[in-house]
């Protein structure tokens, strides 16, 4: 997730900001699409399935839009600052939450789910 925010963070230094970016939701979906990828591309290295990554990347990010979407409405309950610390934390809440409820396919390392795929198929 570091990896893909230093590569958005390189190409919006050399690139400048893509449209729409001022607005919320563009910076925060952007900034979710950069995270996840390497992410899900981690997690599949790992030995998860393509299930797991898509649910790690829902419970990443639900947490967060849940936040950046009242701002957008213009609710006003959260400042800029306090929004990109708490939607941080959500994303973090969101993925830890999932791992403890599917404790099983994250508690026993890559070696488990490779050897639980070949005893599946």
């Amino acid at each position: 997730m570091v990896a893909g925010m230093v590569v958005l963070g390189v190409a919006l230094r050399m690139l400048g900001e893509p449209p729409g970016y001022t607005n919320p939701l563009v910076e925060y979906a952007c900034m979710g699409a950069a995270m996840s990828a390497p992410m899900v591309a981690w997690m599949r290295y790992r030995g998860h399935a393509w299930s797991d990554g898509l649910e790690m990347t829902v419970a990443m990010l639900a947490p967060m839009f849940a936040l950046v979407l009242p701002v957008e409405l213009g609710v006003p309950v959260l400042s800029e600052h306090s929004l990109m610390v708490l939607s941080h934390a959500a994303m973090i809440l969101g993925m830890v939450v999932l791992m403890v409820y599917r404790r099983d396919r994250y508690a026993h390392g890559a070696h488990a789910h490779r050897v639980a795929r070949k005893d599946a198929a």
